[in-house]
């Protein structure tokens, strides 16, 4: 329970079957640097709190970024009036959340926790002066059999329960990975079906990193993982900076000085994804943005990020994005 000094309450929509946005041009300047193109806003400004709220509407998901201030005690009353699936990444502070059937659950700063959520309102106590950034990624349960099929990693999201509450038994965290999606998706510039295919693979690729990570629970992190964490983070840093350079694992090995026969372990163990597949993931994402900008021939762009096979760099891109350049 929460102290009585909570008396008011505040709605906060994490889901909506209806939507009437706000004009951006309503907003006060000093907002608009947190708004992301492709979303439609709400906002909310009163004596007690300040409430930004942006929706990413994806032909799989449903996409909230919460900007919350309180000026008073406050209790966040989060309503959903569906039933839904919601991967809860949460920035800034922590807050304690309370559910009907299930005792309090702790948001956790740099936590994320995938929810069942069935409809009705919730209660979050928020004291004085606090600020959130919280991203939702919402799933209908109709949603889920497809998304399997085409992603058979995210078969943790078909567990069925007909309860409001946590899936996970410990929550996921919000690692590298997840931290460079999420930018992605903050600061994305793209409109339209530009936005819609780039949005929906970070979504996706967020996913399958809490996928992994739930997968890898109850496996131990290895000593010498630990140890060498802080070349594996420089290893993944390499990576992202420059996607365009080409190495194999046992090159890798020797330029950050990791045993070659650890390092794939180790990188999975640290990020929840492996060493390829997070180079294709950065190289996909600079030939997308490169290609969008329309600024670089395709033949620099390949010769650039290595392909020798213009075509077969498009198709890769495409196949990678569900999107057509054409």
């Amino acid at each position: 329970m929460y102290s009585s000094k909570y008396k008011v309450n505040k709605l906060l929509f994490l889901e909506r079957t209806r939507h009437t946005y706000m004009d951006p041009g309503n907003l006060n300047s000093e907002l608009h640097n947190l708004l992301i193109p492709e979303a439609g806003i709400y906002f909310r400004h009163d004596a007690e709190c300040d409430i930004l709220s942006q929706h990413i509407q994806l032909p799989a998901f449903s996409v909230w970024i919460n900007d919350i201030f309180s000026k008073k005690d406050i209790v966040l009353r989060p309503f959903v009036p569906i039933p839904i699936h919601t991967l809860h990444f949460m920035f800034e502070d922590s807050l304690q959340a309370q559910f009907r059937q299930e005792p309090g659950y702790l948001l956790e700063e740099r936590e994320c926790n995938l929810f069942n959520l069935q409809p009705g309102l919730h209660k979050i106590p928020m004291a004085n002066s606090k600020k959130v950034l919280s991203l939702h990624i919402n799933i209908k349960p109709a949603a889920i059999s497809g998304l399997v099929q085409q992603y058979p990693g995210l078969q943790f999201l078909a567990q069925k329960s007909n309860t409001t509450g946590p899936v996970n038994i410990h929550p996921y965290h919000i690692n590298p990975v997840c931290e460079s999606l999420i930018k992605q998706i903050l600061t994305c510039n793209y409109t339209g079906i530009r936005a819609q295919h780039f949005l929906h693979r970070c979504c996706i690729d967020l996913l399958l990193n809490i996928a992994q990570q739930q997968s890898a629970a109850t496996k131990p992190i290895l000593f010498s993982t630990v140890m060498n964490g802080a070349a594996y983070h420089q290893l993944f840093q390499y990576i992202e900076n420059y996607p365009h350079k080409q190495h194999t694992i046992p090159e890798l090995a020797y330029i950050f000085n990791i045993p070659a026969e650890q390092l794939a372990n180790g990188f999975l163990q640290l990020f929840a994804i492996s060493v390829e597949d997070f180079s294709h993931m950065t190289k996909m994402m600079f030939i997308y943005n490169r290609i969008q900008s329309k600024a670089f021939p395709l033949s620099l762009i390949a010769k650039t990020i290595g392909y020798n096979d213009i075509s077969r760099m498009v198709s890769d891109t495409e196949s990678f994005y569900g999107s057509s350049f054409s």
